[in-house]
């Protein structure tokens, strides 16, 4: 009957006792699967080794050297057989009889090239074959159609599922199932028919399965009518694939996991195979390029190149491939699908298989665009901010902590070689014996230490100029500067000459003075006479003017105008002596 029972048991078993080294049991099966009767194995107990190909008989006596007491090992060879050569699969598994105590070798074998299918009664095959249910390594059981109760179970059910033999038929294949699972068991017998007396062979699938502790197992379940107890039954073998479950469950965690960390990278991840098509390539690369993932899977790598570097990438790809293990380093520009470019840097290293073999190449890349963008502003702002400085007259420098000039524009390098005949370069430092005395150390060195000291001020400045040898004034402002931690590492300096501004003002307050004294002299030097020729004016004859007196009159009239002349001649001289340019 087993032949057509499960996929784990095929159409031929045999048992063989080790301590007694001959068969205990041998399927019927065994003369259509080999062309051998079961009398022919009887009378050789080694026909089995010998009807094994010789090009596989190395590989089965070492599996089966390995084989441990209470484990199972499948096993795909050829045999042959009077017809002709054959393959089978094999499931051997070594167990002790618990009646008899010896070592027995069970094997089910399956034809794979032919399956023959053969009807008997199933209810005697069982008493017969109680060996192969009751020391199958996968759970079995036979359950009653009608009320679902489990009749009888094997040991590794037992050993799986964790009840006792007792607990097992007292129980239905529903309370086998979490609650969740029974309803769809219930639905799938309707559908299927299964609970029908006729119903044969079947292949059910997956379930879940509820062990003693709790735990879920899953199991693949293959089932067949069967006759038990004059009862109509089915018989199951239910395959626990819980490991093999999980691990898929922990593989499609773990995809999921580095599918959402390579979707969450703002970086670009690509592959590329050997002939340089794209293979792969991330969220991030699609984003940024625009394109869908079916619109660049299968291109070449060059569809997204500018022209101009198209050789320049082939060549880094045959590098890379041409070295295995070595990182290639590229910085190619890149085009999006909507004819946007970008700045792009990327690393590119050969993927091998297993033997060694170097089937294409893998890169990290980011869009570096708007970084290049930011680095030619920067340049862009400071050669301006240099021409800037550079054409400005002022004098702009600065010192560090050491005393070494960090910084000096062109006008006070100018100034510097006009006063040394030496041009100072950064890095030098501020003290230069062979360029200035003692006492010009010791006054900037004071000017800088309010500075370094956090103070911010202006100081006015007196030089010789070494050509006129007037003296020049000049406006330095001193600023500490800071790192970004806050601390003083240095003074910028600005300078400015102010000797015009100086004489300027000097001027001016000089013609101020010069004011004020013609303020005095109108206010008290002309009042007096113009007050007398005021008074004369006044006594004059006007009705007889030859009288006497008005000649009198006259001449004094003549010498206070002469008074006031003088007044007026000083006036002139105190506001035409400006030096004002």
């Amino acid at each position: 009957m087993l032949n057509r029972i499960l996929a784990a048991l095929n159409d031929c078993a045999l048992a063989y006792d080790r301590d007694e080294a001959k068969y205990t049991f041998i399927s019927t099966g065994i003369d259509s699967l080999t062309g051998y009767t079961i009398a022919d194995f009887n009378h050789t107990a080694g026909l089995w080794q010998q009807i094994i190909d010789p090009r596989d008989k190395e590989q089965i006596q070492t599996a089966t050297d390995r084989l441990k007491e209470g484990s199972t090992i499948n096993l795909s060879y050829r045999i042959m057989t009077p017809s002709g050569k054959k393959w089978v699969r094999e499931k051997r598994t070594l167990f002790t009889d618990e009646q008899t105590g010896h070592l027995i070798l069970l094997s089910v074998v399956k034809d794979t090239q032919r399956e023959e299918e053969e009807k008997y009664n199933q209810e005697h095959a069982i008493d017969g074959y109680s060996i192969l249910f009751d020391n199958n390594p996968n759970p079995m059981w036979i359950y009653e159609l009608s009320t679902l109760r489990i009749l009888k179970v094997n040991n590794a059910a037992i050993k799986t599922y964790g009840y006792t033999e007792e607990e097992f038929l007292t129980m239905t294949i529903q309370d086998i199932r979490p609650k969740s699972e029974r309803e769809k068991l219930d639905s799938f017998l309707d559908e299927k028919g299964i609970t029908q007396t006729n119903f044969g062979f079947n292949q059910s699938g997956i379930w879940k399965h509820v062990a003693r502790d709790g735990r879920v197992i899953f199991a693949d379940i293959n089932g067949d009518g069967i006759r038990y107890k004059n009862r109509d039954c089915r018989i199951v073998v239910a395959v626990n694939i819980t490991e093999k479950i999980r691990s898929k469950e922990d593989v499609k965690l773990r995809e999921q996991f580095l599918n959402s960390l390579i979707d969450s990278q703002t970086n670009f991840l690509m592959r590329i195979d050997i002939n340089g098509h794209h293979t792969f390539v991330n969220k991030q690369f699609l984003t940024t390029f625009g394109y869908i993932e079916d619109e660049i899977i299968g291109t070449h790598f060059t569809t997204t190149s500018v022209p101009e570097e198209e050789d320049l990438c082939r060549n880094a790809f045959v590098d890379c491939i041409a070295h295995p293990g070595e990182v290639i380093k590229l910085s190619p520009k890149k085009v999006g699908k909507r004819g946007d470019i970008h700045d792009t840097e990327w690393e590119f290293i050969a993927i091998t298989d297993e033997d060694g073999q170097v089937t294409g190449a893998q890169g990290v890349g980011q869009d570096v665009t708007e970084r290049n963008n930011a680095q030619k502003e920067i340049i862009w702002t400071k050669n301006n901010l240099e021409a800037l400085i550079n054409n400005t007259e002022d004098l702009i420098w600065s010192v560090d902590r050491d005393n070494r000039y960090m910084y000096m524009n062109q006008a006070f390098k100018d100034v510097y070689f006009k006063a040394t005949g030496t041009i100072p370069v950064k890095g030098d430092s501020i003290y230069q014996k062979d360029d200035f005395d003692e006492k010009i150390f010791k006054k900037w060195d004071d000017l800088y230490k309010p500075a370094f000291n956090g103070t911010r001020y202006v100081a006015i400045d007196e030089t010789i100029d070494p050509e006129t040898n007037e003296i020049i004034f000049a406006e330095v402002s001193f600023n500490p500067i800071y790192n970004s931690e806050g601390k003083i590492t240095g003074v910028g300096c600005f300078a400015r000459n102010i000797t015009e501004r100086i004489k300027i003002n000097k001027a001016i307050s000089d013609q101020n003075k010069r004011l004020q004294n013609i303020a005095s002299i109108s206010s008290h030097d002309l009042r007096k006479p113009v007050a007398t020729m005021l008074g004369l004016i006044n006594i004059i004859d006007k009705e007889d003017f030859y009288n006497p007196e008005n000649k009198e009159i006259i001449e004094h009239l003549l010498t206070v105008g002469c008074e006031i002349d003088d007044v007026i001649r000083l006036i002139v001289d105190s506001s035409f002596t400006s030096n004002l340019p």
